[in-house]
């Protein structure tokens, strides 16, 4: 089966359970991968991964809605929401209202905002890279490889 997307065959039906283990084991890689990234570099800047996401966001798309947030971050409008009140109420970023639609909320970042990504990302990438060439425990190198090969293509794509 061809989707829009890609040209890959969907697995048959008898190939259904190993999919689920590969499913199942890039999750469990990118989520203790996210927790490493969490507890080593964005714990010092008081941000999860979420916050951090809304304010990348906020700085590479200013500004950017909380509904194209949600969308592009997989994260609910409400979580969406608690990022952005945390984010406000450190003087990160700012709400605004979009000028042709008022029910449309903006994300503006902030200098300050722009200042702690500025010193936040570049650690966050040494990290993620060392995290890739040695995993934690429970990251298998075969996870670790689809990680690598996903981002080559988002490269690619960009």
């Amino acid at each position: 089966m061809t989707t829009g997307h890609h040209t890959d065959q969907i697995p048959e039906a008898a190939d259904a359970p190993a999919t689920l283990r590969g499913i199942t084991a890039l999750c469990r890689a990118s989520n203790l991968i996210r927790r490493e990234l969490e507890r080593v570099v964005l714990s010092d800047a008081e941000l999860t991964w979420s916050s951090y996401d809304v304010l990348q966001l906020a700085i590479s798309r200013r500004p950017i809605d909380t509904r194209t947030v949600a969308e592009i971050s997989c994260l609910t409008k409400g979580a969406v929401s608690i990022c952005a009140n945390g984010l406000e109420n450190r003087g990160l970023i700012r709400r605004g209202r979009h000028a042709e639609d008022q029910r449309r909320i903006l994300l503006h970042p902030t200098a300050e905002g722009l200042r702690l990504i500025t010193d936040v990302r570049p650690r966050l990438i040494t990290e993620a890279q060392r995290l890739l060439r040695n995993p934690p425990d429970g990251v298998s190198h075969d996870a670790v490889a689809l990680i690598l090969h996903i981002t080559r293509m988002q490269e690619s794509a960009a």
